[in-house]
């Protein structure tokens, strides 16, 4: 994984912070690491044509 220079806040509702935090944990990852994980995931699933 390339190294993470950039910070982007966001905001989000309470049952998905509690939902991305237990799924963090279950991966023992830091709730940034599921996030951009998930994020990189999809914009390559965009780019290569995949609509899901």
């Amino acid at each position: 994984m390339p190294k993470i220079d950039a910070q982007l806040g966001i905001r989000v509702t309470k049952d998905l912070k509690e939902r991305l935090t237990a799924q963090a944990k279950r991966e023992m990852k830091s709730v940034s690491a599921l996030v951009v994980q998930v994020m990189e995931e999809y914009l390559e699933s965009q780019e290569n044509g995949k609509n899901e």
